[in-house]
């Protein structure tokens, strides 16, 4: 060969080494894009598996179908374009790994946010101030309080005790 075939072998492996691993094709999903799609969908089959739990009538299959379609309409992306994204992202492992990878951080970072979040509580009223009762004059008597008729089994105890209480105070 000769010196400008090898240069151009030499600048042809450079071009596709050079070459972002990271691109997709046109048609497509980009990985961003891919990962916001994905992400809603997990969150749309684990809605699907509590309303399973929660409610024996409801067939799972179809309302994961049509949990789907609303992620696809939020995202504006066809169920065809996200299968044919799929499976590219599928075939190419490296580009899966880094795709889970961000997913498996989205959760994790979401869930510590959940856990260092203050929980909303009433705002504590303020402490109470003690404040010492006034004095009150000798002369008036605190009120008394309304008292049930007695009853005369009641009457005879305490003129009872009464009698008990004078026969022991006096010597």
């Amino acid at each position: 060969m000769t010196r400008v075939g090898w240069m151009l072998i030499v600048l042809m492996l450079a071009g596709i080494g050079c070459s972002d691993k990271n691109s997709v094709p046109s048609g497509i999903l980009a990985r961003e894009d891919m990962q916001n799609v994905l992400w809603d969908m997990i969150q749309a089959d684990q809605y699907s598996t509590y309303l399973a739990k929660d409610s024996g009538r409801i067939n799972v299959k179809l309302e994961n179908m049509r949990l789907y379609d609303q992620v696809f309409q939020l995202h504006h992306v066809t169920r065809e374009k996200f299968t044919k994204s799929y499976k590219y992202y599928m075939a190419h492992p490296e580009l899966t790994q880094t795709l889970m990878d961000s997913l498996l951080a989205m959760g994790n970072r979401l869930r510590s946010e959940s856990y260092s979040r203050p929980i909303n509580r009433p705002v504590s009223t303020p402490p109470l101030t003690i404040i010492p009762p006034q004095a009150t004059p000798a002369t008036k008597t605190p009120p008394q309080k309304p008292t049930a008729p007695k009853s005369a089994v009641q009457r005879a105890a305490d003129s009872l005790r009464k009698r008990q209480m004078k026969r022991f105070a006096a010597p």
